[in-house]
């Protein structure tokens, strides 16, 4: 079954939001259509029947055909998980879902989406519920932001710097610290970093 992914997918693919899809359905909210996204809910046959109506498909290619993969030349890229703009969240290396992207943005390394909860990252606007592309690699340059793995197997998201002898995961909001992990820890692979930033989808 791929209703979750092929709603997340039409819904960005018309530019239609959550809010917007929830009102055109009579929802008070767009939590509803949130549930249906990430899984944990699903609507009922008649609600199904207008969503295909709506996005001009039959039920069974609604539910039962991927969607995400007939876009041509592009490529399906998982989405392992959550990350915390903050601190102390796991991310489970397990397929959630699928997102799209072309080509172009694939090439030349290997890729996963990660769902953000958290603010500590919010003023480089990378807020709680958008989606971040991560490039896998386990080092940045300067400045960039990357995914880290702490020990106890927390994950963040925070810019990196290199100063004096330690690694400083910089976030982005001024009501958070920042993490310095001396580079020791980070040469014996207790701390790692997972991968770089390249985009982020916001979420409205």
């Amino acid at each position: 079954m791929f209703f979750k992914e092929n709603l997340r997918y039409l819904r960005r693919k018309y530019h239609i939001s959550q809010n917007e899809l929830a009102d055109q359905f009579g929802y008070k909210s767009f939590t509803t259509i949130q549930k249906w996204e990430d899984g944990t809910s699903m609507p009922k046959m008649s609600v199904l029947q207008r969503l295909a109506d709506f996005f001009n498909l039959s039920i069974e290619k609604l539910i039962n055909e991927d969607l995400t993969c007939q876009e041509g030349s592009g490529e399906r890229i998982p989405v392992l998980g959550t990350v915390k703009a903050g601190y102390d969240l796991f991310a489970d290396q397990v397929v959630e879902g699928y997102e799209w992207v072309s080509a172009e943005e694939a090439r030349g390394g290997e890729y996963f989406y990660l769902d953000v909860v958290g603010d500590s990252m919010k003023n480089a606007r990378i807020e709680e519920g958008d989606r971040v592309y991560i490039r896998r690699q386990n080092s940045v340059d300067n400045g960039q932001i990357a995914v880290v793995l702490l020990e106890n197997d927390e994950v963040t998201l925070k810019r990196v710097f290199y100063k004096d002898g330690n690694m400083i995961l910089q976030p982005e909001n001024d009501d958070y610290e920042p993490i310095i992990i001396p580079f020791k820890d980070v040469m014996d692979r207790k701390v790692q970093i997972l991968g770089r930033l390249i985009h982020n989808k916001i979420s409205y």
